[in-house]
């Protein structure tokens, strides 16, 4: 296993994520090797640059992480095992979030939308899984989904309790259940009930390669670069998250970060 840290980095979201992250994992950082061949007449082999921001590894994913059931906002059933063959972008969020969810999904939806643009529909998949399966079903997100805009290679995941914290545990995202303690509560954006609880977690976003090894992984604060969520869930966010889209916390994390991750792991440019 290889780890490399690109940049200066540190937490994210409201707990620090990179001190947490490496334990999980078993990384330990360290420079990143690169080994080649030469013969007398062969040119080098041309690498991509390596990503300016997050952390680049290479840690298989083991079966039974591979293998843990969900579902996504369309009522399909799948696992990251089925993806083999694809490399996949995979973040956290939940609908409910006010304070960062929104601006990770408009990040993740534009990198969705390069993909489609690309034409790499066969080999990319853009994923968000939720913290928050409780609340977060296959309505809830399709009906989140057409807040973003639908859009193709974009897929948003839930599934039950026991595998999604099975799955961020063994990926080193901390989240827990929290008593929502503002007064007044703020009030569901999909049902306009007030919420009594919110989840505490960590901002990630991974990249995947089609082996099913984890080959990247940036844990900053998303940069829209002022672009907003639409209608709903711009008039979700509370103060906090007025603020980070506005001016995100340090470290952060932009659409093209993400592209340049995917390059590096794929060796076709993303654009």
């Amino acid at each position: 296993m290889t780890t490399s840290t690109a940049g200066s980095r540190g937490g994210s979201g409201r707990i620090g994520a990179r001190g947490r992250l490496a334990p999980a994992l078993g990384l330990v950082p360290a420079a990143l090797l690169l080994a080649g061949c030469s013969g007398v007449d062969a040119a080098p082999p041309r690498t991509p640059p390596t990503p300016t921001s997050g952390t680049v590894l290479d840690e298989p994913l083991p079966a039974r992480i591979a293998n843990l059931p969900l579902v996504d906002q369309h009522g399909r059933h799948f696992t990251l095992a089925s993806l083999r063959g694809k490399t996949v972008v995979l973040g956290d969020f939940l609908t409910l979030c006010q304070e960062v969810c929104p601006m990770t999904s408009v990040n993740l939806r534009d990198v969705a939308k390069a993909v489609h643009r690309d034409g790499r529909s066969d080999d990319i998949e853009v994923v968000e899984a939720t913290v928050d399966p409780h609340r977060d079903t296959p309505a809830r997100l399709a009906a989140y989904e057409k807040l973003f805009g639908a859009q193709q290679d974009w897929t948003l995941a839930t599934g039950g309790q026991r595998p999604l914290d099975a799955l961020w545990a063994y990926l080193g995202v901390y989240h827990q259940k929290a008593r929502e303690d503002v007064s007044p509560a703020p009030r569901d954006w999909w049902t306009g009930a007030p919420l009594t609880y919110d989840v505490h977690h960590q901002d990630v976003v991974y990249v995947i390669d089609a082996r099913g090894h984890a080959r990247w992984l940036d844990d900053g604060t998303p940069n829209t670069l002022g672009e907003k969520p639409s209608g709903p869930m711009l008039r979700f966010l509370n103060n906090e998250g007025r603020h980070n889209l506005a001016s995100p916390t340090d470290p952060s994390w932009t659409v093209r970060d993400v592209e340049q991750a995917v390059t590096y792991v794929t060796g076709v440019p993303l654009t």
